[in-house]
């Protein structure tokens, strides 16, 4: 045994727990474990869950605020000056905002990350270029996938297909794109799969998120999943639009993606910010009804998206902070809600980005993050800044913040 976890409170379970490690995996998950291992870390009765996932996260439009115009606040002030900025984007830029994202978020206890990653005629392979040997260089602390992301458009510009298979050559695990800023959603949608079965990989699109009375695109991605047998391989971001359906008709979208094998992901940080804009009264929220849409039995997660951007100008990557602000947007606020708030952002979204198993059980990934609390309610409440995280069953990251008090 390398490591054994001591003294430690565990979600959804009474008491106190041990976990014993070997060889980067969990091997034992019990009230009494007398086998000795090389190390011994106490909990001291603290809180221990599952690495955070964040699996949507853009890498190559972080912290872009200092370089761009913020007068509207729009969506489409946001597509228009991140294309401009794109023009000076360098692989040192992008690896330099990237590493800044990568860092913060292992020592916040994210040990699996998926990145979107731009290509277009503007920006070309540039970032792909960038991400691919960070990928490596971090390897030792967070698992990153890099998805390969059209988010200009398909049909609308020439050659994007064949500069998105390039992408995939120099090391995109994923595909997608963004169907609905393109003039024809449907064909953007089957050039994607195209790819995806040209590569094997799975597909992840930014969907039915403009604020807009467009139809809903999911139908035609339910339709088309089930048409390439692409069941369990498909996710979807954002899926704003899903806030503002009727109850039986979601019910019934619900049933449609759970039966597709089809996983969405809320981005309530981003979506929160840029939806509803049009609306003068009885505002929605904008963030996908995930509560509802777990117990319809779709794999549902919450991600960070964007860190400082025209898209999200705010947030520091912290996953735990954005199970707070879910947590308060969908009115959740029981002791069992507060664990499928937290599952969202760790076993349920490895889940929705195919990786299983994953969690605190025997045969998972030895991938924990101590936080300096006692229960998963306190966590969401206000997360601890001082977290101890471990991958591939190491230490990678501990963070302690000394409070100094003055009285006059």
């Amino acid at each position: 045994m390398d490591l054994k976890v001591i003294h430690a409170q565990l979600p959804d379970r009474i008491g106190k727990w041990e976990i014993a490690i070997a060889n980067g995996k969990i091997q034992h998950v019990a009230e009494s474990i007398p086998e000795a291992a090389t190390q011994t870390l106490d909990a001291a009765g603290n809180l221990v869950i599952p690495g955070f996932v964040d699996a949507h996260m853009h890498l190559d439009k972080a912290y872009l605020l200092d370089r761009c115009q913020r007068v509207e606040g729009t969506f489409a002030e946001a597509m228009r000056e991140t294309l401009q900025a794109k023009r000076a984007f360098t692989t040192n830029d992008i690896q330099t905002r990237a590493r800044r994202a990568i860092e913060r978020a292992i020592a916040f206890g994210t040990t699996t990350m998926r990145s979107h990653v731009e290509v277009d005629p503007v920006v070309g392979l540039t970032g792909i270029e960038a991400l691919v040997p960070l990928r490596d260089e971090y390897a030792w602390g967070i698992t990153l996938q890099l998805a390969v992301f059209a988010q200009e458009g398909i049909t609308n510009q020439p050659g994007i297909p064949e500069l998105l298979r390039k992408a995939m050559t120099l090391g995109g695990d994923v595909i997608g794109s963004a169907p609905y800023v393109d003039p024809d959603p449907a064909q953007n949608i089957a050039a994607v799969f195209d790819i995806a079965q040209e590569f094997n990989c799975d597909v992840d699109f930014h969907l039915d998120f403009l604020d807009d009375e467009e139809p809903l695109l999911l139908p035609l991605i339910i339709t088309e999943t089930l048409r390439r047998g692409w069941q369990g391989r498909v996710c979807l971001g954002h899926m704003t639009k899903l806030a503002g359906l009727p109850p039986q008709e979601l019910a019934e979208l619900a049933q449609s993606t759970q039966a597709a094998g089809i996983s969405i992901l809320a981005l309530p940080a981003s979506d929160l910010y840029m939806m509803a804009r049009r609306d003068t009264h009885n505002i929605r929220r904008g963030v996908a009804p995930l509560h509802q849409l777990v117990q319809a039995g779709v794999t549902c997660g919450v991600a960070t998206n964007n860190v400082q951007n025209l898209f999200t100008p705010f947030g520091d990557g912290d996953v735990l902070k954005i199970c707070t602000l879910l947590s308060q947007v969908l009115h959740l606020g029981t002791i069992a809600q507060h664990n499928t708030c937290l599952k969202l952002a760790t076993t349920d979204a490895a889940n929705a980005i195919g990786i299983s198993p994953y969690g605190i059980v025997p045969g998972s990934p030895a991938e924990l993050v101590i936080l300096d609390v006692e229960s998963v309610t306190e966590a969401i409440a206000a997360p601890p800044l001082n977290r101890t995280v471990i991958k591939h069953g190491k230490v990678v990251a501990k963070t302690n913040v000394e409070q100094q008090l003055f009285p006059c």
